[in-house]
């Protein structure tokens, strides 16, 4: 990988764990030292192993994968489309009507 995929890979990670402890302390108030410590030491080790498993999964799998990849891109991109297609055609229910509140 560049130093510039690995900046932006650290980067996005540091934000997730970070958004995620702001969350936890916004819940707890204001949790004891060791607790986050230990809430530290998690998000570390997680941080710090999930690219390494996905590295070594992605390696083990591009033998398999290799053959068909345009065919897996070909379909999750029409997956895409097609849903779009349809959400423009058919309307969404994701999203209230306009004028309307979704508050109760």
């Amino acid at each position: 990988m560049s130093p510039f995929t690995i900046a932006v890979l650290a980067l996005s990670m540091s934000i997730d764990a970070f958004a995620v402890s702001v969350g936890r302390g916004a819940a707890i108030g204001s949790p004891p030292l060791r607790d986050t410590l230990r809430t530290g030491l998690i998000f570390g080790i997680v941080e710090a192993t999930t690219p390494i498993l996905g590295w070594i999964a992605g390696v083990a799998a591009s033998r398999f994968v290799q053959a068909v990849d345009h065919w897996i891109a070909f379909a999750l991109l029409a997956g895409v489309g097609i849903h779009m297609l349809y959400a423009a055609m058919w309307g969404s229910t994701d999203n209230p009507p306009k004028g309307r509140s979704s508050l109760p």
